[in-house]
C-alpha cells in the first residue's frame, strides 16, 4: 500500500498511521481478482477417503488427455499435465503437478482412472479387504 503524505507531519498523523498499520489488512487489487481464467489444476477437487474406497477429483479441462500423465510410485500418485502451442504470435506452455499420498489401506494394484466430458479426472483406490480376524486361545495341559 502506498502512503503519499507524510506520516510524521504531525502526532494524529502518527496516530493515524500506526491505526492503518494495526487496523485491518487490505490486499493489492489483484487478490480479489476474478481468476477463473487462469484456473488450470490449480487445486485438488474433491477428496473421498472411506472404508470402501479413495478417490480425488481434478479439474483438467485446459489440457487434453494426451497431454496429461500419471504415475504410481508406492503410495505416492503424481498427476502431471504440460501444454504446449506455438503459433506467429509466440509460445505459450501450460503445466501443472499434483502428488497426492494413498492411504495405507488403498489397494494399489488396482488403481483406475477416468476423464469426463467437462474435463474432470477421477481417480480411485479402492480399500483393501479386512482381513482382521479374532485368534481363539486355546489352554493345554502339560503331562
Amino acid at each position: 500500500m502506498i502512503v503519499l503524505r507524510s506520516p510524521f507531519s504531525n502526532s494524529s498523523a502518527i496516530d493515524n498511521f500506526f491505526d492503518e498499520l494495526t487496523g485491518p489488512v487490505k490486499l493489492p487489487y489483484w487478490r480479489g481478482a476474478d481468476h477463473s481464467s487462469f484456473n488450470f489444476s490449480d487445486t485438488v477437487g474433491e477428496i473421498i477417503n472411506n472404508e470402501s474406497k479413495f478417490s480425488v477429483q481434478v479439474d483438467v479441462s485446459h489440457f487434453k488427455p494426451e497431454d496429461l500423465k500419471i504415475q504410481l510410485d508406492g503410495r505416492e500418485l503424481k498427476i502431471e499435465g504440460c501444454q504446449e502451442s506455438k503459433s506467429e504470435h509466440g509460445y505459450s506452455k501450460r503445466s501443472f503437478s499434483r502428488m497426492i499420498l494413498l492411504p495405507e489401506d488403498a489397494d494399489l494394484t488396482a488403481v483406475k482412472s477416468a476423464i469426463s466430458n467437462d474435463g474432470k479426472l477421477q481417480i480411485e483406490a479402492p480399500k483393501k479387504a479386512n482381513t482382521s480376524r479374532s485368534i481363539p486361545i486355546n489352554f493345554v495341559t502339560k503331562h
